[in-house]
Parts: structure tokens; C-alpha cells; sequence
């Protein structure tokens, strides 16, 4: 065994914040549950919410399929394969990480920045694509730097 089976755990987590912000927005675009920030919150309306969520469709779909993958424990780790996920999965969540700080202070007023919630869940994302490259770089006997 290449080990992948104990990232399972991990990136099904992620998969299913991510699920639960794509299922959130359509409730909130409806009013169907008050409870949930309005749908203004979760869109930072870069683009139409119909290819935002055919995005977020197919991102699902992969996602599903490779945490499926790990969970099997059939992942055959690619060093090469993993550097560049680890990359840019550090890329991805470093500029996220700055979307959200500034969102949360100089820039708040911004349309972009000041949308909190998605530049949360681009950080799940950005996790998810760091835990795989981060598997396929040990499996494949190389250290993270």
C-alpha cells in the first residue's frame, strides 16, 4: 500500500465543505433557508452564477473521483505530478490567503476582496490540491521542501 487511503479521511472533508458552499448558494439565491448568509455573500459575481456553477459541477466531479481513487488506495503516486499540484496548490491558497486578509481589512469595501466567504472556500480548494500533491510527492520518495 502506497499510503494514499490515510488522505481519504482528508480530502473527502474537503470535498464536502465544498459541497455544502455549492448547495448553499442556490438556497440562499431562493430565500429557502434563512439561516444561511445571503446569496450576495457567497457570489463574488466574477462570473455568471450559471457557469459559476457548472464550474463548480465539474470541480465536484473530479474532486469526487480522486478522493474515491484515494479512497481505494488506487493512486500510483507521480513525483513530477505532485510538485506541480503542491505548487499550485501553495500558489492558490497564498493568494486566497491574501484575498481574505485584505477582504477582512484595507479593502473590505472592495466587491472582490471584501467577499470573505468565497475566498474561504477557495483556501478548501486550494487544500484539497496541496493534500494530493503533498501524496504523491512522499509516495513517490521525494520530501516537500
Amino acid at each position: 500500500m502506497n499510503g494514499s487511503k490515510h488522505y481519504a479521511p482528508w480530502l473527502w472533508l474537503l470535498l464536502a465543505l465544498f459541497c455544502f458552499r455549492v448547495a448553499a448558494q442556490p438556497l440562499a439565491r431562493t430565500g429557502a433557508a434563512s439561516f444561511l448568509p445571503s446569496f450576495d455573500t457567497w457570489h463574488s459575481a466574477l462570473l455568471p452564477y450559471a457557469w459559476l456553477l457548472a464550474a463548480q459541477i465539474l470541480i465536484i466531479v473530479v474532486f469526487a473521483w480522486t478522493a474515491w481513487r484515494f479512497t481505494r488506495g488506487d493512486v500510483t503516486p507521480h513525483s513530477r505530478l505532485g510538485w506541480f499540484l503542491f505548487v499550485l496548490g501553495a500558489i492558490y491558497f497564498g493568494v486566497m490567503l491574501v484575498r481574505l486578509a485584505l477582504g477582512l481589512t484595507v479593502l473590505s469595501s472592495h466587491p472582490w476582496f471584501g467577499k470573505t466567504l468565497p475566498a474561504f472556500f477557495h483556501l478548501v480548494l486550494a487544500s484539497f490540491l496541496l493534500l494530493v500533491g503533498r501524496f504523491h510527492i512522499q509516495a513517490s520518495g521525494h520530501k516537500a521542501r
